[in-house]
C-alpha cells in the first residue's frame, strides 16, 4: 500500500510539473529537482541547479507558449514515464506539435533526480523549418 501511495505522489509531481512549465512558473519549476539532478535531452546532459536554469532559459527564451496532451502514464516505484503529445508556439509564432516522452526519477525526497527528454529530432525540426528549401534539406537527412 505504501507503494501506491509513492506513486500516487509521484504522479501529482509530474502533473504539477507540467502544469508550472504550462505557466512559466520560474520562481517554482526549479524547487522539483534535488541539487545533483540531471536533465538529458538531445545527447546533452545538464547538471544541477545551474543545468535546470540553462534547461528552462533556454525553453523559455524560445517558446511563448507550451502545453501537454498527456497519452500515457506509467508509474513503478521512483520511476514515472509519460508520453505526451507536444502543442508550442515559439517567439516568433511558428506552431509546433511533437509526440514526445519523459522519465522522471525522483528520489526519496519526491525531487526529480534525473529527467530525460525523448523525442524525433527530425520530426521536431521539422516543426521549427518554415522555408521549403530548409525542409527538403531535412527530408535529404532523413
Amino acid at each position: 500500500m505504501g507503494n501506491d501511495r509513492r506513486e500516487n505522489q509521484i504522479i501529482k509531481l509530474a502533473m504539477n510539473f507540467d502544469n508550472d512549465l504550462e505557466s512559466k512558473n520560474l520562481e517554482k519549476l526549479p524547487s522539483y529537482f534535488s541539487d545533483d539532478c540531471q536533465i538529458e535531452l538531445l545527447g546533452i546532459t545538464l547538471k544541477g541547479r545551474e543545468g535546470v536554469n540553462e534547461w528552462l532559459t533556454w525553453l523559455f527564451e524560445n517558446i511563448e507558449e507550451i502545453r501537454f496532451v498527456i497519452i500515457n502514464v506509467i508509474v513503478k516505484d521512483n520511476i514515472l514515464f509519460e508520453e505526451y503529445a507536444l502543442n508550442a508556439v515559439t517567439n516568433g509564432g511558428l506552431k509546433i506539435q511533437s509526440r514526445q516522452a519523459e522519465v522522471l526519477e525522483f528520489d526519496q525526497c519526491n525531487k526529480i533526480h534525473n529527467l530525460r527528454l525523448y523525442f524525433d529530432r527530425i520530426d521536431f525540426a521539422n516543426n521549427l523549418l518554415q522555408h521549403s528549401v530548409s525542409k527538403q534539406n531535412v527530408k535529404t537527412v532523413k
